[in-house]
């Protein structure tokens, strides 16, 4: 749910963006230099506490919300496309003058981008109202290379390497075990106790419910490493009409412009959740403030903090730090989610977490060949 915050948050810089969406394939063969390290030496801690604090904070007011309603992820998407289309139309729009910048793209290349991008998050966001936990989820959604690199292979003309094919199989293994160990729940006794809500005794219509809530997040998977591969294949298409950053900042703000549709189609099932956020009990007496809807609130800014701190972590250390620190992160976020929710927990979670951030830092260390592209396969 980072994701959608990037661009439009930073402005013309999206380089932060594709690391905290995790639609494109990790950085791979990545050396750094005399130069990088000593500018390192010197570089800020700031952006290291924004990344702990603020997306940290952000899943775990996430959280918050869907235990209170596991059915809100609907009004968790609206109320994040809202907030960043906001933000993001200052920078859409002509200098002087109240008009918006025309489209450097065709008009079909923002629709196909629009279709992936939000049937993407809507997806991502719906899974927990099938049984779907926090760190179920987290994992999941960092193993986007395993997709990637099966669509890129298939679809796109990737080539990669038998370095690269080990390390998808080892976190292709590790989120297996991750489904085995989330499945137990429903079969077995409460693993923790302040996880009885999860416990044995869930009837089979549940376990249902929650494989099709897995089989919704594979899908999500394939819809992110379409786009992925979708999207340099259009930055290289549309390379001359514009740069990198400027085709980026109107892919997302079209996209985002396209999710009013999803509000529209959606809307019953998102007001029915806003209603139940404010009826919601109040923080306290001091601060007479509906639980859920703060919660939602502090989501977006603490999001914000996130996406700044990506972008300043970028622009002071090297992408392989980049990719170590959003892995840890997302790692310590499973640890803290377990801990702090009493989420289940079992063997097969704790070797899977290994195997998944094990095989996408390996990942991210090796060669990778030259980048093909379909479009000169094709002429």
């Amino acid at each position: 749910s980072v994701a959608p915050l990037a661009r439009a948050l930073l402005g013309g810089h999206r380089r932060a963006s594709a690391m905290v969406a995790n639609v494109a394939t990790p950085t791979c063969g990545i050396a750094m230099g005399k130069a990088a390290t000593s500018h390192m030496a010197s570089a800020p801690m700031l952006p290291f506490l924004m990344i702990c604090g603020g997306c940290m904070s952000s899943i775990v007011f996430i959280e918050y919300v869907v235990k209170g309603d596991p059915n809100s992820g609907n009004f968790i998407n609206a109320t994040e496309f809202v907030f960043v289309l906001i933000q993001s139309i200052p920078g859409r729009l002509q200098p002087g003058a109240w008009r918006f910048r025309p489209l450097r793209a065709t008009w079909m290349s923002h629709l196909l981008h629009a279709l992936l991008w939000v049937a993407m998050s809507t997806l991502a966001n719906y899974v927990f109202a099938y049984n779907i936990s926090i760190p179920i989820h987290t994992l999941f959604r960092s193993c986007n290379v395993i997709a990637s690199l099966i669509f890129g292979y298939l679809f796109f003309g990737g080539r990669y390497n038998l370095h690269q094919v080990l390390c998808v199989l080892v976190i292709t293994l590790g989120i297996f075990l991750a489904s085995i160990g989330d499945a137990q729940k429903f079969f077995s006794a409460p693993p923790c106790p302040g996880c009885a809500s999860y416990g044995g005794g869930a009837s089979t219509a549940e376990f249902t419910k929650w494989g099709m809530g897995i089989a919704m997040l594979v899908c999500v998977q394939c819809i992110q490493a379409t786009l992925g591969h979708t999207q340099a294949l259009f930055y290289r298409r549309f390379s001359d009409r514009g740069s990198r950053d400027e085709l980026a900042d109107e892919y997302l703000f079209t996209s985002h412009i396209a999710s009013l549709l999803m509000i529209l189609a959606l809307w019953e099932d998102i007001s029915q959740a806003a209603r139940l956020a404010f009826a919601s009990p109040v923080l306290s007496d001091l601060v007479p403030i509906p639980r859920r809807l703060l919660w939602m609130v502090l989501n977006n800014l603490t999001q914000l903090a996130c996406i700044k701190g990506v972008f300043r972590l970028s622009a002071n250390y090297s992408p392989l730090t980049v990719n170590i620190t959003l892995s840890v992160r997302k790692f310590l976020s499973v640890v803290l989610s377990a801990a702090w929710f009493g989420n289940p927990w079992t063997s097969f979670h704790s070797l899977a977490t290994v195997l998944i951030f094990g095989g996408v830092f390996a990942y991210s260390r090796c060669p990778s060949p030259p980048a093909s592209d379909p479009a000169k396969k094709a002429a």
